[in-house]
Formats: C-alpha cells, sequence, structure tokens
C-alpha cells in the first residue's frame, strides 16, 4: 500500500504543467554506519559492539514544483571490505546467513576471512524544504531499493559471491544548507534507512550526506 501512494502521489506531480518545475543536480558524498551487539563469545559475559562504516558515491536530481516541497530522485554506489576472524564473521543488517550462503566454516574459528561488499542504491524521496534568508532547513520521507553484492575470499578456496536483493524499505531523514545563489546551495543531512521494517523502525543505519546543487 505504501508504494501505491508513493506512485499515486509522483504521478499527481507529474500532471503539473512542466513550466512550472525547477530541476536541480547534485552530486553527493555520504558516510553511512550501522551498530550491531554481537553476542558473547564461549567463556565470555559481555557482548560486543560493533560499528561498521562505509562510504557512498552518488547523484541526485530534485525537482520542485512547489516552493517548499520537491521530488528526489538518487542513484549511488558503495564499496566496503572488512577481514574478520571466521568465528566473527555476521551480516550487519542481519538479512543474509553468511555461514550458510557462503560456505563458511568454523572449523579453523580463528582463520582470516575476508567480505568484500558492493551496494547499488537508489532513492525515491519527498522533501519539504522550508528557507529563512539564505538558510534552507530540510524534512524528507522516501523509499530505499538497495541491492548487495557480496564476495568471501578465503586463502586456499576460489571466491565465491551472492547476491541479494534488490530490497525497498522506507528512510527519513533531517538536514540544513545554505543558498549561494537562486540556483545553488549546498546542503548536509542526516538520514535514516529503516531496513527492519516493518515491523520495526529500529534498528536503523544513519548516513550524513554532503551535496552540492545547481539548479537548470
Amino acid at each position: 500500500m505504501t508504494y501505491r501512494l508513493l506512485f499515486a502521489a509522483l504521478w499527481m506531480m507529474l500532471l503539473v504543467p512542466m513550466a512550472e518545475a525547477r530541476i536541480s543536480i547534485a552530486p553527493y558524498y555520504s558516510i553511512k554506519s550501522t551498530k550491531s551487539v554481537n553476542p558473547a563469545k564461549k567463556g565470555e559475559t559481555i557482548e560486543n559492539e560493533k560499528v561498521n562504516q562505509r562510504e557512498e558515491f552518488g547523484l541526485r536530481a530534485n525537482i520542485s514544483f512547489w516552493r517548499l516541497l520537491k521530488f528526489q530522485l538518487s542513484v549511488g554506489q558503495s564499496n566496503n571490505t572488512k577481514t574478520e576472524k571466521a568465528i566473527e564473521v555476521e551480516d550487519e543488517y542481519g538479512e543474509i546467513d553468511f555461514r550458510q550462503d557462503l560456505n563458511i566454516s568454523v572449523d579453523d574459528p580463528e582463520k582470516d576471512i575476508s567480505i568484500k561488499e558492493t551496494q547499488n542504491v537508489g532513492k525515491m524521496s519527498f522533501i519539504f524544504d522550508p528557507s529563512f534568508s539564505i538558510f534552507i532547513a530540510r524534512f524528507k520521507l522516501g523509499i530505499t531499493a538497495r541491492q548487495r553484492i557480496i564476495t568471501k575470499e578465503e586463502q586456499g578456496l576460489e571466491p565465491e559471491t551472492i547476491t541479494e536483493g534488490p530490497t525497498y524499505n522506507p528512510h527519513s531523514g533531517f538536514g540544513a544548507g545554505i543558498r549561494l545563489s537562486r540556483s545553488m546551495y549546498f546542503m548536509i543531512e542526516y538520514e535514516f534507512l529503516h531496513y527492519k521494517y516493518p515491523p520495526d523502525i529500529e534498528p536503523f543505519e544513519r548516513t550524513l550526506t554532503a551535496s552540492y546543487s545547481v539548479s537548470i
């Protein structure tokens, strides 16, 4: 139902005469992080908290039909490589069973395993942008489509690759920026990908994004 409402809203926006629309293009750079709590190892009583970070680069297009409201489409990609002990390897999002799907054996729990992951990300967002003189506030809500390509590398064995998705999850966020001219502005945003929704809003992936937008 959520997707139907979004597509219906998009269709209504497209009915507005294109002469009234303004389009801005913005390259962006993001730092994304997830936080997970790992069960304690045998003989330990304290759980281990792990924070994973990755960088994402991409391009955004904003379409403005009204003064405060925008529709945004973006595409981006991130690449991340991490090396962990076999006993510690797990999916930071809790979506994939790495041991089963990538055939990771824990017969030697201290063996090093390299996990390389590429994420292809597309987003559709509705944005509310109130401005105060040259300053801009931003609030956003939308849907993220994400495809994950994961490769396991283990000494003495051939690499194994799996592809997951695309999956579709809601995102939300807020930001602040400064208008450099009528057609250019710089924006910093803090965004949340609610990858366990439904049924839970948490946990979520946090994203800090910087973008520079030029209207055409």
